[in-house]
């Protein structure tokens, strides 16, 4: 009878021993294949990157972690670079689901819409980012605003971008990029002397280094506005500053004829 018991505890703990080698295996691979997939990601590998979150996700056998939050994220990371913005969206669909309604994750998916060319949902999403926080440092807040105002703009509702843009303004944002997007509205309605003013304070701003495209959009404006030596100036500092491209190098030679 003793014999039968000890053989019994040695098949148990045989069982038990596979199974947490089992289980350490398992967590093992997932971060194996996360970090495998933020390599992938760090090098342009998108397609690669996908694939290795993928199997990191499915190495968790159901069970969502914190781990396993942050590998959706960045799968969702992976497949907005790629392009493929339908599946980003629903990545951000599942972490809404799996971790809260978390603004981040509405500003997120808010880009994605937009890129997706789907302007009701990616204002949906814009709003209710804001109703939980409305502070614009919330990551992919003022990306989401610039997102969803740009397809406005695309889509000919520039009074709708605009007004847009100015709730942000009278919130408090003040970053050269909505002052940049501003500035090119106002380029579009060719009101070339407020678009002018707003590339202006975009370049006084806080993070305006940050936005080299303000220096050539405040050169066109001047052009419009027939400024041309000071145009011809603005363009040929964008150029000593963030060097030579084809476009700027096109104006500068179009302004020295005038």
């Amino acid at each position: 009878m003793r014999k039968k018991t000890g053989y019994a505890v040695f098949v148990v703990l045989i069982c038990l021993v596979v199974s947490l080698s089992q289980g350490c295996a398992g967590k093992d691979n997932r971060y194996t294949f996360r970090e495998a997939g933020i390599t992938a990601l760090k090098e342009g590998n998108y397609d690669e990157a996908i694939v290795s979150f993928d199997k990191a996700i499915q190495s968790s056998k159901g069970l969502v972690q914190k781990v396993d939050i942050d590998i959706l994220k960045y799968r969702a990371e992976a497949e907005f670079l790629s392009g493929d913005y339908k599946q980003a969206e629903a990545t951000y669909d599942k972490l809404i689901k799996a971790d809260g309604k978390k603004s981040e994750y509405f500003n997120l998916r808010s880009i994605a819409r937009a890129e997706a060319g789907d302007l009701k949902g990616a204002l949906e999403d814009y709003k209710k980012s804001g109703e939980i926080k409305k502070d614009f440092k919330t990551p992919g807040r003022l990306k989401a605003l610039i997102s969803v105002g740009s397809l406005m703009e695309k889509n000919g509702s520039l009074d709708d971008a605009m007004s847009l843009y100015q709730e942000a303004l009278t919130a408090g944002e003040k970053s050269a990029g909505l002052y940049n997007r501003i500035g090119l509205l106002n380029i579009a309605k060719k009101d070339y002397d407020s678009a002018s003013s707003y590339f202006e304070l975009g370049l006084s701003a806080e993070d305006g280094s940050t936005v080299p495209e303000l220096l050539f959009n405040q050169a066109v404006a001047r052009e419009y506005k027939g400024e041309f030596k000071e145009a011809l100036e603005l363009m040929q500092k964008y150029v000593s500053v963030h060097g030579p491209d084809e476009a700027a190098e096109r104006e500068i030679t179009f302004l020295k004829t005038r």
